[in-house]
């Protein structure tokens, strides 16, 4: 183990691994945390005491291998707010990333403040009502919101205020900790829960291509959680270009976002937001779509790229990790977006690692109950049961799942 960690730093690193592996033998909880086997065994006794980890029989694919398998516990619950796609997403779920509960609610851009108030305190007082009933006890909130900093009042991309989001949640969820973050950063944690724990741990910059643009400066080194978000989407291209949602004119998102290029690919957003299978099909660079929008396409992939490349001047990292729509091109993106990446990096393209992530918009509320959990192990998962409340209990996904979509005229 690299340095003194204080018991709260031992707890969240061994949740954090058992997190991002699905779930591990002790063999290779030790490996990668590097621990002693009796520091892991007496913080698991601890853990499984608590109710955050369960130790199930499983065999090792190898002989002589251990019998017994750790995961996160089914019978601890989060939840999350998730602001993304025009709507209003409420989830609960359990820590192996469940989905137990979820609604979305209707937020238009240009929603004005108090009607996005209304629908964002509608959708908490639904999502408590379940908990309520359910006599599920949260240990964690995540609220993600789009273009959100730490300490602005105002956000121009959602009008939200963190306050109001804060007082709504202590009114009708008192004593659950509650974390505020970038959409990005929400993205890029399920991310990294996506592609699971790997060798290569060396820091590399994420880019979400969605209805918003966004990234984040990602650092995988052993011990750290670093997420640095980066306003890509909102770097002025053209100071008399197209005009974005944030207020601004010339926005890298006002030319790449699924908004701008659905009409280039012949579909309509929602199709292009939605998480099908067919979802390839809407982006897809074939014969049908006209010569001049595959020439647009171009042009607009190398912007992406030279956004990038300016973000690159500015932190050494030289892995990027491409995610959204541009990732159902893959090759015949790469191109283009080494040209843009030539044009203002230091160093040019070919310093650069360049890769596609296959996670697709539409996840909601996946994401932020990643976010939840994220937030909850890093403070090493310390539970304190609410006075007068139920121990929580196991549900099963499928008993409890919801899809009821509330529009603002329903409020």
């Amino acid at each position: 183990m690299k340095g003194a960690w204080s018991r709260q730093e031992t707890r969240a690193a061994v949740l954090r691994y058992l997190w991002r592996s699905g779930g591990s033998f002790r063999p290779d909880v030790i490996a990668h945390v590097g621990l002693t086997d009796a520091s892991i065994s007496r913080i698991v006794t601890d853990l499984k005491a608590e109710g955050l980890v369960d130790e199930t029989r499983k065999r090792a694919p190898y002989r002589g291998g251990p019998s017994t398998f750790l995961t996160l516990s089914e019978s601890q619950f989060v939840a999350t707010i998730e602001l993304s796609n025009n709507r209003a997403h409420v989830g609960v779920g359990n820590l192996k990333g469940e989905a137990l509960f979820s609604e979305q609610h209707d937020l238009p851009d240009g929603t004005a403040a108090m009607a996005a108030e209304n629908i964002t305190a509608a959708a908490i007082a639904r999502m408590a009502e379940w908990c309520t009933r359910h006599d599920i006890v949260l240990r964690q909130i995540a609220v993600s919101i789009p273009g959100y900093h730490p300490g602005q009042a105002s956000n121009p991309i959602v009008a939200l205020r963190p306050d109001f989001i804060t007082r709504t949640l202590e009114a009708a969820l008192p004593d659950v900790p509650a974390t505020f973050a970038n959409s990005i950063v929400t993205r890029a944690l399920a991310h990294r829960l996506q592609i699971g724990v790997t060798r290569d741990e060396r820091p590399y910059f994420y880019v979400f291509l969605g209805h918003g643009v966004g990234g984040a400066f990602v650092d995988e080194s052993a011990g750290s959680d670093d997420v640095l978000p980066c306003e890509i989407g909102h770097m002025i291209m053209d100071p008399q270009g197209a005009r974005c949602r944030c207020g601004h004119s010339g926005c890298l998102e006002a030319y790449v976002s699924t908004g701008a290029m659905a009409p280039l690919f012949g579909k309509a957003e929602q199709h292009m937001l939605a998480p099908r299978d067919s979802w390839r099909e809407g982006v897809r660079l074939s014969s049908h779509v006209p010569s001049h929008a595959r020439a647009e396409i171009g042009i607009r992939l190398a912007q992406l790229g030279t956004a990038i490349g300016n973000a690159l001047n500015l932190n050494r990292v030289r892995r990027v990790v491409i995610a959204g729509w541009p990732s159902q091109l893959q090759d015949k993106a790469r191109p283009a977006l080494s040209a843009g990446i030539d044009q203002s990096l230091f160093g040019g393209a070919a310093s650069v690692e360049l890769s596609f992530s296959a996670m697709k918009p539409g996840r909601e509320p996946a994401s932020g109950i990643a976010l939840a959990t994220f937030a909850f192990i890093g403070r090493g998962g310390h539970v304190v049961p609410a006075p007068g409340r139920k121990r929580a209990r196991r549900l099963e996904p499928d008993d409890f799942r919801r899809s009821h979509k509330v529009t603002p005229s329903e409020i």
